[in-house]
């Protein structure tokens, strides 16, 4: 079968067509319906990538088809490109309310048809390779969801029982741990690629300390019994998604403490950007070992790594997933060598006017 992306034609006029399948016949596999009704039976038929759809028709007008394969879960996803004889304003908003990707004007300007056909392949092309990323990650975490659990909960109950050796309870701790730590990737790298196919309208204010306080009892204790030390000027709020904001600084301070030998500094004040808007910065210092600069480029990529020989815990996707949060309220994030030790994450939020 040829990868060619598929063009549905549909025009009532035979010299349209013709014209049509002399502009893209060679790079497309093409079809072609003489009417509404008929093209909706070619789209569940052969769904196309594309469709070229004049608006006068007898019977179904190309906005009812448009407005009628946009509607289905199955075909919304199709580019649909309207044509018509005439230019009006009016008629490519209707198009536009309709559904409609684009809109082309009679007699057709080759360059133009054939520039917003390629996009459009292009576009539905990445489209489905993202979405069969995300399907992919989807099948990955339900296949390894439950054999996940088996093994934490298996190993985790092992050692509770007790009356093992040591190297015994050692290997069963390391591989609940394993098995903890796949678990924790997975659901992240999900949770990432949700982010970036969605936006928050749960948007309100808060108060910084009072969120800042809570986050620090999510976190519970320090594994390394570190302090973590916030300077909050009063008054200051956020606003944004509550959720979200919460989880950004549960995943900044855990890192940062982590990372650190010593305690974790953050402070939270206001401050404006560089064309003077009104926002808060919030800086968190760590005491831990500084990095090249390489890493500085590179710290908010969620698959990068210096060295895949020497790959380690890996997988930078919880600081990727701050950067997706800050970028979804507008914001920027960015991280230095702090002096001569650790490192500082900046952060810089917009108060709305």
């Amino acid at each position: 079968m040829s990868n060619k992306p598929h063009i549905l034609i549909v025009d009532d006029e035979p010299r349209n067509i013709r014209i049509l399948y002399e502009i893209f016949g060679d790079d497309f596999n093409l079809r072609s319906s003489s009417n509404g009704e008929q093209a909706l039976e070619d789209v569940k038929d052969y769904p196309p990538d594309i469709i070229l759809l004049d608006i006068m028709m007898p019977g179904i007008d190309g906005y009812e088809v448009c407005r009628r394969i946009k509607e289905s879960s199955e075909f919304r996803n199709i580019k649909i490109i309207l044509v018509s004889g005439k230019a009006l304003t009016e008629e490519r908003i209707k198009g536009y309310e309709s559904g409609a990707d684009d809109f082309v004007a009679k007699p057709f300007d080759i360059d133009e048809i054939l520039a917003k056909v390629n996009v459009f392949a292009k576009l539905k092309s990445m489209e489905e390779v993202n979405k069969l990323k995300t399907d992919f990650l989807s099948l990955i975490n339900h296949e390894m969801g439950t054999p996940l659990n088996h093994i934490i909960g298996i190993s985790d109950l092992l050692i509770k029982q007790g009356g093992l050796d040591d190297v015994v309870s050692s290997s069963l701790l390391n591989i609940g741990n394993a098995a903890h730590n796949l678990s924790d990737k997975i659901n992240k790298i999900l949770f990432l690629a949700k982010l970036k196919q969605s936006s928050s309208n749960k948007l309100v204010v808060m108060d910084a300390e009072n969120l800042i306080t809570d986050v620090v009892q999510l976190l519970g204790e320090s594994p390394k019994n570190l302090d973590l030390e916030y300077k909050i000027d009063k008054g200051i709020e956020f606003f944004g998604d509550f959720e979200l904001m919460q989880k950004l600084f549960v995943y900044l301070f855990s890192t940062a403490m982590n990372n650190s030998v010593s305690s974790v500094v953050c402070r939270i004040f206001s401050s404006h950007d560089k064309d003077q808007n009104d926002g808060v910065a919030i800086e968190i210092l760590d005491g831990g070992e500084q990095i090249s600069e390489e890493q500085i480029n590179h710290y908010f990529d969620p698959f990068y790594t210096e060295d895949v020989m020497l790959h380690g815990e890996g997988l930078n996707i919880t600081m990727a997933i701050c950067a997706q949060i800050v970028a979804m309220h507008d914001g920027t994030i960015s991280i230095s060598n702090h002096n001569d030790s650790g490192t500082i994450i900046n952060i810089w939020l917009p108060i709305p006017a």
